[in-house]
């Protein structure tokens, strides 16, 4: 019996709860029903709870905002210039919607003649405020030429170049805010290098806009003046000048090459119809090597052997001219290790190379990308051993396509960056 008892008591607590449920979600609607009139809108604000008592007059694309007011219940929609955002009803209460801005939304940058309004709509009426959508802040993937002195031409390539204000460059108050050129698609930025450069406050640059600053990483930096293994200017550990001093023949090693200017002295240049299907030729190769077992890599300070070699980047400049696809043309990397595993990396040029008119573009790999099915350097230290005697580093132009591809290759400055500290 009082097991029917507690069932009976049980059940009656589950429906009475449920009415309970009913009559409450029937007291809110209807409540809604009193309470909705036309909305106001007081600001807008981010979600971040420390900005509580900001005001925004404008966002950017991918950012989510709060828009405060009164009367918000069953809002509708809400537009900005005049594009439809949508609308989640568990973001909307009487006083505030969230809501977020979706990179389709019309921004200043692209169409000049946007209106700059947010409208929010529920079946009372309409809300409206001047509010500006601007593109997000600068990205940058790729600095073209990261050989650069005072005085040259500096471009990068990315997205969202709009409203430049200021390129910032390493060293204490080293920016430009005047000549910075940007092309409609915020896809290029094209600025002059100033003076005064200091690394020791850093290696990369920085594009600041109305929307923001761009990321430091990697892809921003420029050269600081170190790490150098093979200029084809000086002589070092490498012995030039010599015939194959620097692994190609001496008359490959000049100051200019066709349609290929130098970027400062002379470079590594190879002009030929480079061998479909992998075909091989001396002439392609860049081998760096002391047969004496002389380091050849650099050392010391920020080169110490116990750092991850995922710090360390290979990079070297390279300029082609030709008319004819460099699609399927690649740059080897390759490199023996003290345990005779041949290490070795490739990049498609054409995934760098953006354009074949002789200009030069910096190529770069991190140090753990060269590899041997799962063999690679764990340590700088590691890459400093060479083969156990010869330090040696290697890079070959491959040609994978059926076809010969005719090009003028230049190669400068090989050096090993820590690019992370």
């Amino acid at each position: 019996m009082n097991i029917i008892k507690n069932i009976r008591s049980s059940h009656s607590m589950l429906v009475a709860s449920a009415l309970l449920v009913v009559l409450a979600l029937g007291a809110c609607t209807e409540e809604d029903e009193i309470n909705v009139g036309p909305p106001t809108i007081e600001r807008v604000r981010n979600t971040d709870p420390t900005t509580a008592d900001s005001a925004f007059t404008s966002a950017t694309l991918g950012s989510t905002i709060a828009i405060l007011g009164n009367n918000l219940l069953g809002t509708q929609q809400v537009y900005l210039n005049d594009y439809p955002l949508g609308v989640n009803t568990a973001y909307v209460t009487n006083n505030t919607v969230i809501v977020t801005v979706g990179d389709s939304v019309p921004t200043v940058a692209t169409d000049p003649n946007v209106p700059n309004t947010l409208r929010l709509v529920n079946k009372s009426g309409e809300a409206i405020i001047e509010f500006q959508t601007l593109p997000p802040a600068p990205q940058v993937t790729q600095v073209k030429n990261q050989y650069v002195q005072a005085g040259d031409e500096l471009t990068l390539f990315g997205r969202y170049f709009y409203f430049v204000d200021t390129v910032y460059f390493p060293g204490e108050d080293v920016y430009v805010t005047s000549g910075i050129e940007t092309n409609s698609a915020g896809s290029t930025l094209k600025v002059t290098v100033p003076d005064n450069l200091d690394f020791s406050e850093g290696q990369s640059i920085r594009v600041v806009s109305k929307s923001g600053g761009s990321a430091v990483n990697r892809n921003t930096q420029i050269f600081a003046q170190e790490g150098m293994v093979a200029d084809f200017d000086t002589n070092g550990a490498l012995e030039w000048p010599w015939n194959w001093g620097w692994g190609i023949s001496g008359d490959m090693i000049q100051p200019s090459q066709p349609g290929i200017s130098s970027l400062d002295g002379s470079f590594a240049g190879m002009n030929q119809a480079f061998p479909a299907n992998w075909g091989w030729n001396n002439d392609k190769v860049i081998n760096l090597a002391n047969w004496g077992g002389v380091q050849i890599f650099p050392e010391g300070e920020g080169y110490e052997p116990s750092t991850p070699a995922t710090n360390f980047d290979i990079r070297f400049e390279v300029a082609i001219n030709t008319t004819e696809s460099i699609a399927g043309l690649e740059m080897q990397i390759w490199y023996p290790d003290s345990n005779g595993n041949e290490l070795s990396y490739n990049i498609p040029l054409s995934e760098v190379i953006k354009a074949t008119d002789g200009s030069w573009h910096t190529l770069s790999a991190n140090m753990t990308r060269l590899t041997n099915g799962s063999t690679r350097l764990n340590t700088y230290g590691d890459f400093l051993k060479g083969d156990g005697f010869t330090k040696q580093l290697r890079l070959v132009v491959i040609n994978t396509t059926s076809n010969d591809i005719q090009a003028v290759v230049g190669v400068d400055n090989i050096r090993v960056i820590r690019a992370v500290n």
